[in-house]
């Protein structure tokens, strides 16, 4: 397994940070737009966080696999052995 270094570290941390505030703020904020526009009630805020949601989940899931890729998670096919 791949070692990191604290500058890996940080910058890992600031790519979950990046792809979680983007997606949900960002679609939050549309909805919060939208529903001003419109004069409808805060459902498409609720629709927007959960749209955000899903994006960020997506997002996480590809860190992950890219980190699995590389070894940083040691769930590769021959688990160090």
């Amino acid at each position: 397994m791949a070692q990191l270094t604290q500058t890996g570290l940080i910058k890992i941390l600031g790519l979950v940070t990046l792809i979680m505030v983007i997606p949900i703020v960002g679609s939050s904020v549309v909805g919060l737009v939208l529903d001003g526009m419109l004069g409808t009630s805060p459902l498409l805020v609720l629709i927007g966080l959960g749209v955000g949601s899903l994006i960020a989940a997506i997002g996480i899931w590809a860190l992950i696999r890219a980190g699995e890729r590389r070894g940083y998670t040691g769930g590769g096919p021959d688990h160090g052995t």
